[in-house]
This record gives structure tokens, C-alpha cells and sequence, in this order.
């Protein structure tokens, strides 16, 4: 075997260094970047390209520090697995493990310390400012308000985890699991009222009960969410197998519901609290397999939405007529896309102003209240600056004073027309 040994003169060593000095600091920003968005697959990839997941930015920090600000726990589990030091310093001496804790994460927080993470104690950060008090309770008619009434109901020992806003009751056998669901809802309560502006009636209870108990329906009925276990068998479900998210869109979408019945907005079928548990989700659980799915679902509303225009507005007869939102989730998903990333909190904001004349609608019988509440509904849209929705809904054969639900479409006789 022959070795060639190639001094290299100085200049070029010089002009290898301005080559990929650069490139490495940028490959450590991008690192930060998605740390603080909690975008694992790109943290996967840059770790694979070489990037120093110590690298610290301008302040001290590191992706670790980002990544336990924003309760991104499946990113945390991603960077601990790959030896991260956990008790890395900021400039003022902060670890991300106080990071977790002044965000309220608390299964970020077991995480950290469980892979041997530290508090900086006595520093203390800049605490974060919380919103005002809701006065929440729970339900009075809840069936199992508390952790001794879920056990005897499930009849095995359980667990319960509570926030403010939040509690979530589980089989003890799943706890862990649990702990680790859990913080991805309170992120996305709070998300939800960041847009809606007013919290929900009651306190959110969420129950898991056993596979195969007939309450694990998977809905929810004024704060009260109900599912099996499924959620929580996580190794079942490719999102966390890939990415080491939770699959929490189906709880978030029942939160949203609750969000929207306070505000007693009235749009479709149920098509604003979806769109919201959308954003929501996204914005707390992303993953390219959720996204995916979000994508195949509005691609399904624009073919019904086009087959609809193309028979002279008329919901296509061969799709079933508990499908007919479709047509209003893609009308709102192309108002979201005209008007911006403000869309919803402006449109709350309007909803709002409105809460009296709201309440007073609700207050009236069946039809009438439905029909009075979306007339409102559909004014704070149109008064959105730019959007003309009134006078889209025109263009697209929709009523301006009678809600879907009203024209009954789920029952025989319908004429498949949305006025």
C-alpha cells in the first residue's frame, strides 16, 4: 500500500476555512431555528449533515434551550438520545431545564431531568406572563370528576393530570404515556385562546378510558372529551414511531369545538372548530405524517367543492350529506389563505364585539337561534377588510340567513342545495 502525503500550502487552508466556516454557522442558526419551531426532521437532517447540536447562539443558547422553551418534548427526546448535555449554560446561566419549567412544560421538564438535566437555582428567569384568571370549574354534571370516581367508573387504578385549563384522566397503566400527551394539550388550550380571546366554559376534562368501553367514543359535549385508549398505545401510531409526536389531532379539534360554542359563532356544520384545531395542531404537534393528512382532507374538499359548482351548485347526490361542510371548510380555508396569518384571531376579535347580540340569539328556540346566530356569524366575516364574504357566499349558491344545519340536509327531502 502506498501513502501520497500532500502538503497543503497555506492560503488554501486558509481559503478552506472561509469556505466552510460560514457554511457550519449557518448550518447551527438553521439548527436553533428548528428548535424553536420544534421541527425534528430538520434537526435529523442537519445532525446527519454535521451540525454541532452544542453549538450555542449569540445569547448562550442552544438548540436544547429552544427546544425546552417551546415544550417541543419529542425534539428534547431526540437531542438527549443523542448525548446532548442537558446542563448546558446560557450566558446568564440559565439550563434548558429552567426554560421548561418557566414554559409550564412539565413533560419536557421530566424528560430533561430524567436524562440527568439540573435547575440553575438560585438564577431565575424572567417569569412568563400568564393570561388572566378564567374562574373556570368543571361541569357540575360531570359523571366522574375526580380520580376516585374515574377508577371505581373504569374499575382499575388510574391517573389524573391537571393544569388550569386541562385535566386528563387516564389508566394507570398508561401514565407514562399520558405524561407525555398531556403537555401537548395544555400547549394547544393555550394556543386556542391566543386566538379565540375567551376561554372555554368549563375547565376540559379529558377521559381515556380502557379499549373497548363504549364512554371512549371519541367526541366531546360541552368540555367533556371522551376516548379510548388508543391515543395513548403510541407505538401504534406512525407519528410517533417516525417523529416522536403524539397523535393529539383528534383531541385538539374537540378542544376547538369547546372554544367555539362559548363564543356561540355559528358557521357550517362544525367547520370553524375544525379549521382551528387545523392551525392549532399544527402549530404544537407538527409532523410531516400530520401534515399529509391535512392535505389529503382539503384536497377531498376541493374536488367535492368543484363537483358542487360544476352541477350548478348542488352538493353531488353520490356523496353523503353529512359530507356537505366540506363545501364551507374550503371557502374558509380559501378566505384563511387570502386574508393572512391573522384571519382567525381578527375574526374572534369581531365575534366578540358581538357577545351580546350572540347571547340573546342563543336564547331562542331550535332553527331560530341557529339561523339568527349565523347571520351574525357571517357579518363578522364579511367585516373582515378585503374578503367581500357575503358576497362570496352569493357566488357560490350559500345562504346569507339560514345556517346548513337548518336546511336539515342529513334528513330525506333534502334538495341538495346550501340556500
Amino acid at each position: 500500500m502506498i501513502t501520497i502525503r500532500c502538503k497543503i500550502p497555506g492560503y488554501v487552508s486558509f481559503l478552506l476555512f472561509c469556505i466552510c466556516v460560514p457554511a457550519l454557522a449557518d448550518i447551527s442558526l438553521s439548527l436553533h431555528q428548528a428548535g424553536q419551531q420544534g421541527q425534528l426532521a430538520t434537526i435529523e437532517r442537519l445532525v446527519k449533515e454535521g451540525a454541532n447540536i452544542n453549538a450555542k447562539d449569540q445569547q448562550g443558547r442552544t438548540v436544547l434551550h429552544y427546544a425546552a422553551e417551546g415544550g417541543h418534548l419529542g425534539t428534547v427526546q431526540f437531542l438527549l438520545q443523542k448525548g446532548f448535555d442537558a446542563n448546558i449554560r446560557d450566558n446568564e446561566g440559565h439550563t434548558a431545564l429552567d426554560y421548561a419549567l418557566a414554559g409550564g412544560h412539565e413533560g419536557t421538564a421530566v424528560a430533561i431531568r430524567e436524562a440527568g438535566g439540573k435547575t440553575s437555582k438560585p438564577v431565575t428567569i424572567k417569569p412568563v406572563v400568564k393570561t388572566s384568571s378564567s374562574q373556570q370549574t368543571l361541569k357540575p354534571s360531570l359523571k366522574y370528576p375526580d380520580l376516585e370516581s374515574f377508577q371505581r367508573g373504569i374499575g382499575q387504578p388510574a391517573c389524573v393530570l391537571k393544569s388550569e385549563h386541562v385535566y386528563f384522566f387516564a389508566p394507570k397503566a398508561f401514565e407514562a404515556q399520558a405524561k407525555i400527551v398531556f403537555p401537548y394539550l395544555v400547549k394547544a388550550y393555550n394556543a386556542l385562546y391566543r386566538i379565540v380571546g375567551v376561554h372555554t366554559e368549563y375547565i376540559i376534562v379529558v377521559y381515556n378510558f380502557p379499549k373497548g368501553n363504549r364512554e371512549g367514543w371519541g367526541g366531546t359535549s360541552n368540555c367533556e372529551i371522551g376516548y379510548d385508549d388508543s391515543n395513548l398505545r403510541l407505538n401504534n401510531h406512525e407519528e410517533w414511531r417516525r417523529y416522536k409526536i403524539p397523535h393529539v389531532s383528534g383531541y385538539i379539534e374537540e378542544m376547538a369545538h369547546n372554544f367555539v360554542s362559548r363564543t356561540k359563532a355559528q358557521f357550517g356544520w362544525e367547520m370553524i372548530g375544525w379549521s382551528l384545531g387545523v392551525k392549532v395542531c399544527s402549530l404544537v404537534a407538527p409532523n410531516p405524517i400530520y401534515n399529509r393528512q391535512v392535505q389529503e382532507t382539503r384536497s377531498e374538499q376541493v374536488k367535492t367543492y368543484r363537483r358542487y359548482m360544476s352541477l350548478v351548485r348542488t352538493f353531488p347526490p353520490d356523496i353523503a350529506p353529512n359530507l356537505v361542510d366540506r363545501i364551507h371548510a374550503y371557502l374558509l380555508w380559501k378566505c384563511e389563505k387570502k386574508y393572512g396569518p391573522n384571519f382567525w384571531s381578527d375574526f374572534f376579535k369581531n365575534i366578540n364585539q358581538k357577545s351580546a347580540e350572540l347571547s340573546e340569539a342563543a336564547g331562542l328556540n331550535g332553527d331560530a337561534s341557529r339561523n339568527a346566530r349565523y347571520r351574525i356569524t357571517v357579518d363578522c366575516f364579511d367585516s373582515l377588510s378585503g374578503l367581500n364574504f357575503k358576497q362570496m357566499l352569493k357566488e357560490n349558491g350559500i345562504s346569507l340567513i339560514t345556517d346548513i344545519k337548518s336546511l336539515h340536509p342529513t334528513e330525506p327531502g333534502w334538495n341538495r342545495k346550501l340556500h
